[in-house]
């Protein structure tokens, strides 16, 4: 039983350095992702000063507690970088070993696809700590967000789990790849969800329909208790019961994204359709 669980970590940690160097094989990748989240909340930025005429809002406040819009679509740029790398980088993962030619290999060896899943999830993590810290220090720079040790702590505790619970969605979600031979629509029809019903770009609350539906997704909690330390100085302020709920939510999602996931592999097993493109 020992030996067999050494094996599985040995199985983990070989995938991970191996989807670790594919990564630094390809370096302008770096720069892209560590780039790219910035890029695309520059224009929002724009459009809400020319909107509201300068940095601030005094009807943002009342929503946020916070007027400085900048810096709250900056940290919700900076926290997504985590989700959409799970659904990209872990969800797409199996797809891929099908591209490269290695998915029979993995199927047909002793390890199962899960093992290989949870390597490239810590590879994700891995590479997503990297990117975020690379655009907190950007932000810290050059946009006046100011990361202190009693900041960093509960924020850190609260990307672990967000971390986790994503994971066991992206890891249904390969199950699918796996199943529909696609990923690409589905990981953008997910993000643009995310981005209407999660606080990653404008407060949910502006409309009661979103505000309802944020509850159900666990970015919606991270992102109001991280805004909440870092722009706000509340440390305390609802970080048991977001640790609670998060919690509550990791459980749910790794439970069904481990049973999806089992149910999918076998299914494409059993069709024969492991290798169709």
């Amino acid at each position: 039983m020992r030996r067999s669980i050494r094996i599985e970590l040995l199985a983990i940690l070989a995938e991970c350095r191996k989807t670790i160097r594919i990564w630094f094989s390809y370096p302008i990748m770096i720069v892209f992702w560590a780039i790219f989240p910035l890029l695309w909340v520059m224009p929002y930025v724009f459009q809400g000063r020319a909107l509201v005429g300068g940095a601030t809002s005094e009807s943002f406040r009342q929503l946020t507690g916070s007027g400085n819009y900048l810096a709250f679509v900056l940290i919700g740029a900076m926290i997504s970088t985590f989700v959409f790398s799970a659904l990209w980088g872990v969800g797409n993962s199996l797809r891929e070993e099908t591209y490269w030619g290695t998915m029979e290999y993995i199927i047909a060896s002793p390890t199962h696809p899960l093992v290989i899943l949870i390597g490239k999830t810590l590879a994700e993590w891995a590479w997503s700590s990297v990117m975020v810290l690379f655009q907190a220090v950007i932000i810290a720079l050059f946009f006046g967000v100011q990361f202190t040790l009693a900041k960093v702590l509960p924020v850190l505790l609260i990307v672990v789990l967000l971390l986790v619970g994503f994971s066991g969605f992206a890891i249904a979600f390969a199950g699918f790849t796996l199943l529909i031979k696609e990923v690409h629509g589905w990981v953008h029809t997910l993000e643009w969800i995310f981005f209407l019903f999660s606080p990653i770009r404008y407060p949910v609350q502006v409309n009661p329909v979103t505000a309802v539906i944020s509850t159900l997704i666990p970015l919606t909690w991270a992102l109001v208790a991280i805004r909440s330390i870092i722009l706000l100085n509340k440390a305390e302020v609802n970080l048991y019961q977001t640790v609670l709920i998060l919690l509550v939510m990791d459980v749910v999602l790794l439970v069904t994204g481990y049973f999806l996931f089992v149910y999918l592999e076998k299914k494409t097993r059993r069709d024969g359709t492991v290798g169709m493109h």
